[in-house]
């Protein structure tokens, strides 16, 4: 920045800092030229500011190791540069998703403490399931816990989406194993499994190496059995698993072993303990309304779905009317087979589903794109309660289910009834 000829009184009705922000801009009084970037921009600055902001430049400009003349940066642009300058002039800085990763970096380098706090609240704050694995890498590389912890907790929520993003592949291994091996991700195994075959393939690439079954084996390490494989259902285990070969052949006959013959012997690396999936409710209904001629008899209430992809069903939404939730017998199809018969109790109410509780299956049943399946229920209490206004396609992240009529309901159809919601788990 070359010294200009500012009018005498610029001071006037300035504050301290738009002051020192005309006295960057200007490059009156500067003192230090730093050149920045592999373009080799030169910037002008005050020592007694830089000094005064960061231990770091203090020691560039003042200590004994004091550097003598221009300081040559190569590693930061001159955008993030300047931006960072007018921060330590103004304590201003306009944050935004292209510019908050290269300024954290920046500021963690001078160790500009607030600055490096602003970045990690942004971050934060601004979470996307293709940003966060950006940004847990970020932290991990500078030991930014609350950052990290942040990333986790959102990735952890987020899973089945972050999962599969472009970025997830990005991360190097010790991230991924931060995620994987998780007891709180709320994703299938299946799904965790296929994440890291992902991760593995784009690390044969980036090592230049075949992506063998061998090699993603070999770059996988441990983190294969960050997998809890013993909660895989077993059509995917001997089917994709196998065909894969990556997952060594004694593995599976003590997985196949443990779950066929319940053999509690079972190497320590292969995890034992389920992970806290919690499903998400894809809504159905609109507004419940009561009349206390609907299902003065308790009859069969029936409704269809399909889905866009593989996904868990963990249970559905029933509708009660009495404060003694009752019981109801249960059945799910899959097109005209029965694959669960079951009596099962409702769940307490959460407030915002006042008159509706979960049913959980005791075991998840896996649910394939495309199919039909119905679920079919009958209380066994009067309930007057139902809903109108129904839904017929509903979509959640990356997941869209559609209802339709079943034959087997009495009364519930697409428009209106009983089975408000599904609980799914992609």
């Amino acid at each position: 920045m070359a010294a200009a000829s500012p009018p005498s009184d610029w001071q006037v009705g300035k504050t301290l800092s738009e002051s020192f922000d005309h006295l960057l801009t200007s490059g009156i009084a500067s003192d230090v030229t730093f050149i920045i970037g592999e373009e080799r921009n030169r910037i002008s600055a005050h020592k007694l500011v830089l000094l005064s902001r960061s231990p770091v430049f203090y020691a560039m400009l003042e200590g004994p190791m004091a550097d003598k003349g221009e300081i040559t940066i190569p590693d930061i642009s001159a955008d993030t540069f300047k931006l960072f300058l007018r921060y330590l002039y103004t304590d201003k800085i306009d944050l935004t998703d292209r510019n908050v990763v290269p300024v954290f970096n920046v500021a963690r380098k001078y160790c500009v403490d607030i600055l490096v706090s602003l970045c990690e609240e942004f971050l934060s704050k601004n979470l996307t399931a293709e940003s966060a694995c950006v940004f847990l890498e970020q932290a991990y590389i500078f030991v930014a816990d609350s950052l990290q912890e942040e990333c986790l907790r959102y990735i952890v929520e987020n899973a089945t989406v972050v999962l599969r993003s472009v970025t997830f592949t990005d991360l190097s291994l010790d991230c991924v194993t931060s995620i994987t091996e998780s007891d709180d991700l709320k994703v299938t195994e299946r799904s965790v499994y296929e994440a890291v075959i992902r991760w593995a393939e784009e690390e044969c690439s980036r090592r230049n190496i075949e992506a063998s079954a061998e090699n993603k084996r070999d770059v996988l390490g441990d983190t294969l059995y960050t997998v809890r494989y013993l909660h895989i259902d077993e059509d995917f285990l001997l089917g994709r698993i196998c065909s894969d070969k990556i997952l060594k052949a004694e593995d599976v006959i003590d997985i196949v072993n443990h779950n066929r013959n319940h053999n509690p012997s079972i190497p320590e690396k292969l995890n034992t303990k389920r992970r806290l999936v919690i499903p998400q409710r894809f809504h159905r209904n609109g507004p419940v309304t009561t009349d206390i001629f609907w299902n003065r008899t308790p009859v069969d209430e029936a409704i269809s779905f399909k889905s866009s992809v593989d996904v868990y069903l963990f249970g559905f939404g029933s509708l009660f009317s009495s404060p003694e939730q009752g019981n109801v017998n249960l059945k799910v199809f899959e097109e005209d087979e029965c694959l669960v018969e079951a009596t099962k109790q409702r769940a307490l109410p959460r407030p915002d589903t006042q008159n509706m509780g979960d049913v959980v299956l005791d075991i998840p049943i896996k649910i394939h794109a495309g199919k039909t399946y119905t679920i079919l229920e009958r209380s066994h209490n009067q309930v007057n309660h139902y809903f109108e206004k129904g839904i017929t396609k509903v979509t959640h992240q990356h997941i869209t289910i559609e209802f339709s009529n079943s034959p087997r309901s009495k009364q519930s159809n697409i428009r209106m009834g009983h089975i408000p919601y599904l609980l799914l788990s992609g």
